[in-house]
């Protein structure tokens, strides 16, 4: 599925399999609910569950995701912030990161809450891609400019994640166009994490 600024976008009580790339791509729509989805993406590389691109006034809840890449992905490809997003009770698997805001971060990610999910290792134990209890949780990542302002993640708990939580601040500088400037190093303020548990964490390689 890819829909490009849309408005009024309602996604519900469907089930997605094996795309041969991201499986739900929605770029610069506003208004959107997606609710009572479930995902199961494993035959290719680049297999994220969903992601939101330039995105405002989302709501996602009650979804179950399994992939090999990223899972919940809130992404900026271009100067559009994403925007006013609610995740809520949702679980999710991934051999990458379960829930992301980057790394694409040309414009950024402001006024975002993700509460009540459950992260968990994928029912799928062969890896296309990624590490098979998956590599982070909550991961949140600014590199190619862009701010990252006033997120809230809430009451997660996490299973067997290398990393329950990661943030990071970097200059990956990759153009969003050819023809664009090299960004420069984004901003991360306004950043409230509680109630996150972890069990069975560790190192991957």
């Amino acid at each position: 599925i890819r829909l490009i600024s849309c408005r009024g976008v309602r996604v519900t009580d469907i089930t997605l399999r094996n795309s041969p790339m991201w499986m739900q791509h929605y770029l610069a729509c506003e208004n959107m609910v997606v609710s009572r989805i479930r995902v199961s993406n494993h035959g290719n590389r680049n297999n994220d569950m969903i992601d939101f691109d330039g995105c405002r006034n989302v709501v996602m809840s009650d979804c179950i995701g399994d992939t090999d890449d990223d899972g919940i992905t809130i992404k900026s490809t271009s100067p559009a912030v994403s925007e006013h997003i609610a995740i809520t009770n949702c679980v999710v698997s991934s051999h990458c990161n379960a829930i992301k805001m980057g790394t694409e971060s040309t414009g950024g990610f402001r006024n975002i809450a993700v509460s009540n999910c459950v992260i968990k290792p994928s029912d799928h134990r062969d890896v296309v891609y990624g590490v098979r209890d998956g590599i982070s949780g909550i991961a949140l990542e600014i590199v190619d400019g862009g701010v990252m302002e006033n997120i809230t993640v809430s009451n997660i708990a996490v299973d067997r994640v290398g990393t329950p939580i990661f943030v990071r601040l970097g200059n990956r500088a990759r153009k969003h166009a050819p023809d664009a400037p090299a960004p420069g190093v984004g901003t991360i303020r306004n950043i409230r994490i509680s109630g996150v548990t972890a069990r069975g964490t560790h190192v991957t390689s």
